[in-house]
């Protein structure tokens, strides 16, 4: 495992078809060989810094090392926690502290999520995963693939599946409280970045700043005019980097109805948008899911509303509030209305909140699930005590996953249903199936094996 990258390098193309046999404590079979985990940090500003903060002070935690490729963006983290060695390119980090290491969190834009984690794994470390876990379909099947190979603990960043209020929605469907589930609703206030086909150009005389690798922040991705309007924020607007407002939000809260309802793959996807091209994901869009009947449950549709698009006259649920509520959601049933406040499902009621207190006096409601410990230190314990993290790539996250790049792919088609073949995993449509992969060759040199 401490082997250097170009001798790593020839070892992880020969696992693309036949991975190394990692210790047992690696693959998630026994307890690691220490009470702490040896954890490398790979993208510490913006939402990475919220990971440094919870895991650095975690007592079963050891940082050794933090990776970051803008010094400027970082900088909050590095003055937190001053002791840490950094570098900016995780794969002189595997060289380097490979052998030091039990573990990586990745908190990167979406298009480095995949090289890097692939890298992670196929070096025998555990590693949790920011949402949405990749950029593309291609790339979350063969991290799924990889997972399974080498055993590795993981775990997708959508930290609202780890706490409580879905467990209670899951619970009020299987004692018949909500009824028969008519349709689902998910709103948004993203992008709240630039998106859409005015997102500003790249400026030619614009020069990158010393604090900024610029190659190292494209990874895969071909080289590119630097743009502080894409770097270190908006890229999450751009087809080539990021998976626009549905890739941000969607791994979030479409846990909240995926999760309690057991949803499964969509059968049928319609979606339409704002006019977009090539470089923008587009600044408005609408989506329809439909999902197979399953068990006594019917076939049942899920809407989804981004920007300033929400969905009009749901039941039980006044206009005013469905407005004033920025990320929201609903799942309709024949008996009630429950809806979440928030991206994560923390902040989830029986509507009217009326209602909501006459359930409880009545005892008609089962007592709250209770929240467990966060979303990363839960990942942390299941490495330590070699278990699955609530976010399982294989078992649980990669669907989710694929399921909200699904969402992604109806826009270019506007207005028409396509339909998902689940036994083939492919829509019947073959043009559309070609958007499961990257529009753009990948940059070899910042992958574990070749593609």
């Amino acid at each position: 495992m401490g082997q250097s990258r170009r001798s790593f390098l020839k070892t992880a193309a020969l696992s693309a078809t036949s991975f190394a046999i990692l210790p047992k404590w690696a693959a998630g079979a026994e307890k690691a060989p220490s009470s702490k985990l040896n954890v490398a940090f790979i993208g510490v500003g913006g939402r990475g810094e919220w990971a440094c903060r919870d895991l650095c002070t975690f007592d079963k935690v050891n940082p050794v090392c933090f990776v970051d490729v803008d010094d400027k963006n970082a900088a909050t983290t590095y003055k937190r926690f001053p002791d840490v060695p950094r570098m900016r390119d995780y794969r002189k980090m595997f060289d380097k502290y490979g052998k030091d290491i039990d573990a990586v969190v990745i908190s990167t834009p979406d298009h480095a999520h995949f090289p890097i984690a692939a890298w992670a794994m196929l070096n025998g470390k555990h590693v949790y995963i920011e949402k949405p876990m990749t950029r593309t379909i291609w790339e979350s099947r063969e991290l799924v693939r990889i997972a399974k190979e080498t055993g590795v603990v993981t775990q997708l960043g959508n930290q609202g599946h780890t706490v409580g209020p879905w467990r209670n929605v899951r619970q009020w469907y299987k004692d018949g409280l909500i009824g028969e589930v008519k349709e689902m609703h998910i709103w948004t206030d993203r992008p709240v970045w630039k998106q859409g086909p005015d997102f500003p150009r790249p400026d030619p005389n614009e020069k990158i700043p010393s604090t900024l690798d610029f190659k190292l922040w494209l990874n895969v991705a071909p080289d590119a005019q630097y743009s502080s309007h894409m770097v270190p924020f908006h890229w999450r607007g751009l087809r080539a980097y990021g998976t626009g407002a549905m890739g941000d939000h969607a791994c979030h809260i479409f846990d909240w109805v995926y999760s309690p309802l057991e949803l499964g793959m969509p059968v049928k996807i319609k979606g339409t948008s704002d006019p977009f091209d090539d470089y923008s994901w587009p600044l408005h869009s609408r989506t329809e899911f439909e999902f197979a009947p399953k068990g006594a449950r019917p076939a049942v549709k899920m809407y989804w509303y981004d920007t300033s698009l929400r969905p009009k006259d749901l039941p039980r649920i006044p206009q005013e509030v469905i407005d004033s509520t920025p990320n929201g959601a609903a799942i309709i049933g024949t008996k009630e209305t429950v809806m979440c406040f928030d991206q994560f499902g923390a902040r989830t009621i029986i509507s009217p909140r009326e209602r909501m207190i006459e359930l409880k006096k009545s005892n008609a409601l089962p007592p709250d699930i209770p929240t467990e410990k966060s979303h990363h230190r839960n990942w942390v314990e299941a490495c330590i005590e070699g278990k699955k993290a609530n976010s399982d790539i294989v078992d649980y996250a990669a669907d989710l996953n694929e399921f909200v790049l699904l969402g992604c792919i109806p826009i270019h088609f506007p207005g028409e249903e396509l339909v998902y073949d689940h036994k083939t995993r492919q829509f019947t449509k073959k043009e559309a199936n070609k958007f499961f992969n990257s529009h753009y060759p990948y940059k070899q040199e910042f992958l574990p094996y070749k593609i």
